[in-house]
């Protein structure tokens, strides 16, 4: 009797043992299959350089110029070489900028060397202007930034002409400009000093209409230098 209790104790422990790892192997999750792909480490993102940045530039541009306009075709004692300071802005995409610049030039005249005039000594020639812009520029990652560009100018000029306006009570004289239409070529170079900043050269060639100033067309080139920023 007490071998057949022993007998059916083990027969029931075996029998839990199985169900125990039945169970745990129904429940177990199997391992996750290996990926297919080897994994590949994460590129690290370099910066573009200052160069680049400057080449790849899309915004605002300014600068200022002072210019020495020499006309052509006239006595150089009587139209002396004078100034132009003039002051530009612009929308920068890049290889291209559209801006706006306006600026005021001065060249004595000497009436004295005018055969038949005496007395009235060296009077300027004042000219103001405003002239929308097309530029055409390569930017590049080298410190030299060549362009040209294209100006439709609106001229106001005076020597010293004035006229008298009166009011109710009073009367004043006034400094008379006339217009004249012209257009502009410029070619320049700029050499990249700072970051974002240019020394700028070139010349650029006037062509003014006769108006209600000049008699005929007159045309003028101006050596110029400044500052450019973009």
């Amino acid at each position: 009797m007490p071998r057949k209790t022993s007998g059916t104790l083990a027969a029931l422990v075996m029998l839990g043992l199985g169900s125990s790892a039945a169970a745990q192997g129904a429940w177990s999750a199997p391992p996750p299959p290996s990926s297919a792909y080897p994994s590949r480490p994460v590129e690290q993102y370099n910066p573009p350089s200052p160069a680049k940045q400057q080449a790849m530039h899309r915004g605002y541009q300014g600068a200022f110029h002072i210019a020495v306009p020499l006309f052509l075709n006239v006595d150089r004692s009587i139209v002396r070489p004078g100034a132009d300071l003039n002051i530009f802005g612009a929308y920068d995409m890049g290889y291209v900028a559209f801006g706006l610049g306006a600026g005021v030039m001065w060249n004595p005249i000497d009436f004295n060397a005018v055969p038949g005039v005496s007395g009235a000594g060296r009077q300027p020639m004042t000219r103001l202007y405003l002239a929308p812009e097309f530029r055409v520029q390569i930017p590049n990652t080298s410190p030299i930034m060549p362009y040209v560009g294209i100006t439709f100018d609106a001229n106001w000029w005076r020597v010293n002409q004035t006229d008298v306006i009166c009011g109710a009570f009073y009367c004043t004289r006034v400094a008379v400009f006339r217009f004249t239409p012209g257009m502009t070529v410029k070619l320049g170079l700029s050499f990249r000093v700072l970051q974002g900043t240019y020394l700028d050269f070139g010349v650029k060639y006037s062509l003014s209409g006769a108006g209600s100033f000049f008699e005929g067309r007159e045309q003028w080139i101006s050596p110029y230098f400044g500052m450019l920023f973009r």
